[in-house]
């Protein structure tokens, strides 16, 4: 059965991507949209009301028109299905919507985000607040991981799917009110599969403490410019934080003082360092 891709409700001023609805602005609706319908897709006599783009490259057109029922003799409203247009019209329709969509996102996301930016940066300490928008930070980086056409396996968008819960979860934490700096975050896939489960290839994905990361004053005030300008700009993603996350991941690990090294094994250091030093060198000679 065909999935719908992209449908513009006209009726309630609506466009859905992939299950996920935008309100379309009144400015945009007026000044790209009603002009990107007519004449083809809306008249002044034939109003498209519905249209809808499948997965399989099918469409449906819903119009509406104001007719004379001969019958009652009163004019009334009927729906209809529009004739089908020629493949190359109706799927430059749809690649327009779709760049719709996205430009509303855009600006949608752009106001919202300004207003949570201005708030976490003011935020200076562990608190509910802060740790709710730590949370729709993280969990708006990863929305990407849940779109039908994105590229990951079964087993690893399952993966996603269980974070994106946990990280839901955190709101009803039993610290959430009353300690936020308790409040523990799980650590990311990418940092399950790439750290974790190389070093501990038995552990099941947050299945074990050491695969929460608990908040702290310090930690926050770390990322709390480059929250904001995230929501502001939606340029920071995990590879800008993923040091800082391997840092506190590894403190937790160390359940010991490393041992110092012995003369022995500063000399063998030192002579293997040199040796590649000047392999360095030599390359950067001869070329």
């Amino acid at each position: 059965m065909a999935n719908v891709q992209i449908q513009l409700d006209v009726i309630n001023q609506e466009i859905s991507y992939n299950d996920i609805p935008k309100a379309i602005p009144n400015s945009h609706w007026t000044d790209t949209l009603v002009p990107l319908m007519y004449p083809t897709w809306d008249t002044d006599k034939d109003k498209l009301i519905l249209f809808r783009w499948f997965d399989n490259d099918t469409y449906l057109a819903q119009r509406r028109k104001y007719i004379l029922n001969f019958k009652t003799n009163t004019n009334e409203w009927k729906d209809y299905e529009m004739e089908q247009v020629a493949d190359a019209t109706a799927t430059a329709f749809k690649d327009k919507l779709i760049e719709s969509w996205y430009a509303i996102d855009a600006v949608e996301n752009f106001d919202f985000q300004t207003e949570l930016a201005s708030m976490y940066a003011k935020t200076s300490a562990v608190s509910p607040t802060s740790v709710r928008l730590a949370r729709d930070f993280l969990l708006d980086e990863c929305d990407w991981t849940q779109l039908s056409d994105c590229q990951l396996s079964a087993d690893d968008k399952a993966l996603w799917v269980t974070y994106r819960q946990k990280l839901r979860d955190l709101t009803t934490d039993a610290n959430f009110n009353t300690a936020a700096t308790e409040v523990k975050f799980p650590i990311s896939p990418n940092f399950y599969n790439k750290i974790h489960k190389v070093e501990n290839p038995s552990d099941a994905y947050l299945a074990t403490d050491t695969q929460w990361l608990k908040t702290s004053s310090h930690y926050l005030r770390l990322f709390n410019e480059k929250i904001a300008h995230y929501l502001t700009l939606k340029s920071v993603t995990e590879n800008h934080y993923f040091d800082r996350l391997l840092i506190e991941y590894n403190k937790m690990k160390q359940d010991t003082v490393q041992p110092e090294l012995t003369s022995k094994e500063v000399e063998e250091k030192k002579d293997w360092l040199e040796k590649v030093i000047k392999v360095a060198q030599d390359e950067i000679d001869a070329s």
